[in-house]
């Protein structure tokens, strides 16, 4: 139902009721005068009747007694057709009667009127069937008394209306009232309408205003044209508006400033209701449980993760009401991720309601103190190989007066060798911390890459001739520019090219080549080697600090295990990257691939190699 009908339908009863009411209350009063009238009425016409029918009734002789009285009705008679006139005598013995032959009638002794008339009450007539006239009549009557000083009763005076006409009448007064409250009806009504329309306007206005705030939306102020208690509900709706926008300004921008903190948090955030449904996750959480943040809404958490140790977290902080936390760590399950757990209650005046966990992943400290564990074993390891060499090589040369000159030299020359393996390691050591330093120390600087490959070609020539090795390199005619460090990058291919001829076959063939790729905004440099190939299972290995494929060859060699993981930690230094492609007995293939600088970008290079 619209906003207009329900306005008017309330105007419209409000005008029912009042005019309903007024023939309720009217035709009552109208009754009782009515009646008022007609016992009035009455009681004159029979005092009249009595009046001109006391000289008859005083007549000593009963037969012109009689006549006497048939004469005087038959006179009003002709006067007042409507009216039924009677004269009794004393005894109740009818006289004389309009309508009637006195003869043929009983005596009317104990007629209510009569009754009443004998005993000088008044009556209020009633409406009473005539066996004479079959029809229903008003009686009223009046006693006939003598002039004399006793006042001798003489007789009675009896006059009837027929009650049909009265009833007539009362029909056309009620008819008179009802059709004047339907005229007020009708008037009512269309003044209830106008009121409704006028009514209608502005509150629909408010309502639509109010719905339009409800669903979010900024709508239009409402005109202050109103008056009266309208125009103060406007004017007070403008203002509760004013002020819920200001608020709900407020609560986006907490809103926004939480979830950008949340969006932001290394640890991962989840607040649940008191039946664990998730009410807030954000994306470090979704990550850690493997879900997405939309689909977990509403859901229950043992629905969306797959920690079960979460559900029960959460159960134990909502019995105790206070802080708990746990730390969960299973290898080769999760990512092999390690957890901590906390959760926290949220309460209000009405008590708990929630419950937030902060997922702290320690993955990454885990993995970071088993590579500090695993270093300093590798370093220790490392390092005691060579020094237990010196010291036993010195040992020996001290220890040994008599010892000749060639095996002193043997001896002193093999700590020597020792020596320069621990020298070569600290220095690994150093250019690997000096890579991986978050200070910026690392020099960026315009370079022409196709420079530092000649020059680490030149370097490489005499240890290729050694072995026998044919080192070639391919470069185009245009520069290859990087922005990076000239030490740091001359480093890394001097650790792959170094790799290549040590471990490739005595007489092989190392490959240098160099190219830039505009499309992909990439300058590369690759090494190929005829070596023995690496494993598919160690490519990715082969990277960590003093990891070999083959331990005995490499220490031979006078490796130390830290060649590959510098050329990795220099690519990514660089914003870039180190691939592998290699087969068992097929030699291996190392790119070094580094953002190209934007000046190439407009001078593609002669040739493009993947």
């Amino acid at each position: 139902m619209s906003g207009f009908w329900k306005v008017f339908g309330a105007a419209a009863l409000v005008v029912v009721v009042a005019v309903a009411a007024v023939p309720l209350v009217l035709l009552p009063h109208l009754d009782s005068q009515r009646r008022e009238h007609q016992t009035l009425e009455l009681t004159i016409e029979a005092e009249m009747l009595a009046s001109v029918a006391r000289p008859a009734l005083a007549l000593a002789d009963p037969a012109a007694e009689g006549a006497e009285a048939r004469r005087v009705v038959r006179e009003l008679a002709g006067r007042l057709h409507d009216r039924r006139f009677t004269v009794l005598a004393a005894d109740g013995t009818v006289l004389a009667d309009t309508h009637e032959d006195p003869a043929r009638m009983e005596n009317h002794a104990d007629r209510p009127e009569i009754v009443a008339a004998r005993e000088g009450r008044p009556l209020r007539p009633e409406p009473r069937f005539s066996q004479t006239l079959k029809m229903n009549m008003l009686y009223g009557a009046t006693a006939v008394r003598a002039e004399d000083p006793d006042a001798r009763l003489l007789g009675f005076a009896r006059v009837a209306l027929p009650a049909a006409d009265l009833d007539a009448q009362a029909g056309v007064v009620r008819r008179a009232v009802l059709q004047g409250a339907a005229i007020a009806l009708v008037v009512g009504a269309l003044l209830a309408a106008l009121l409704a329309r006028s009514v209608q306007k502005p509150v629909a206005l408010i309502a639509g205003f109010v719905g339009a705030i409800a669903r979010g939306e900024r709508p239009a102020r409402l005109p202050r044209t109103g008056h009266g208690q309208l125009g103060t509900l406007a004017a007070a709706v403008d203002d509760m508006a004013d002020q819920l926008e200001q608020r709900f300004e407020r609560i986006q921008r907490d809103a926004a400033e939480i979830r950008a903190i949340l969006a932001s948090m290394v640890e991962g955030v989840l607040a649940t209701d008191a039946d664990q449904r998730v009410l807030l996750m954000n994306a470090a959480a979704a990550d850690i449980l493997g879900t997405r943040p939309e689909e977990a809404q509403r859901r229950r958490v043992w629905e969306v993760s797959r920690l079960p140790e979460l559900g029960d977290l959460l159960a134990r902080c909502a019995r105790s009401g206070r802080p708990e936390s746990l730390e969960i760590a299973r290898p080769g399950d999760l990512n092999d991720r390690a957890l901590r757990l906390t959760a926290a209650p949220l309460t209000d005046a009405g008590g708990l309601w929630g419950c937030v966990v902060v997922l702290h992943d320690l993955s990454e400290m885990r993995r970071l103190e088993r590579v500090r564990r695993d270093f300093v074993v590798n370093v220790s390891h490392e390092l005691k190989t060579p020094l237990t060499a010196m010291r036993g090589f010195l040992e020996t040369v001290l220890a040994d007066e008599t010892m000749n000159e060639a095996t002193r030299q043997r001896f002193l020359q093999r700590a020597r060798d020792n020596t320069d393996r621990l020298v070569a390691i600290v220095s690994d050591l150093l250019t690997l911390a000096r890579v991986e330093a978050e200070d910026g120390r690392l020099e960026r600087t315009a370079l022409d890459l196709r420079e530092i490959v000649s020059e680490c070609h030149e370097q490489a020539a005499g240890l290729a001739a050694t072995r026998a090795v044919t080192l070639s390199w391919d470069a185009p005619d245009r520069p290859v520019p990087v922005e990076g460090d000239r030490a740091a990058l001359y480093t890394a291919l001097m650790n792959l090219l170094d790799n290549a001829i040590k471990y490739g076959p005595r007489g092989g063939q190392v490959q240098l080549r160099v190219w830039a790729d505009a499309a992909a905004g990439q300058a590369a440099v690759s090494v190929e080697d005829q070596g023995p190939g690496i494993p598919p299972h160690e490519t990715e290995r082969i990277f960590e600090r003093f990891y070999r494929v083959d331990k005995d060859r490499s220490r031979a060699l006078g490796g130390t295990g830290l060649g590959l993981s510098i050329v990795r930690n220099v690519a990514l230094a660089h914003g870039g990257r180190v691939d592998v492609t290699s087969a068992l007995g097929r030699g291996a293939t190392f790119t070094l691939r580094l953002p190209l600088a934007v000046a190439s970008a407009a001078a593609p290079a002669r040739e493009a190699r993947p």
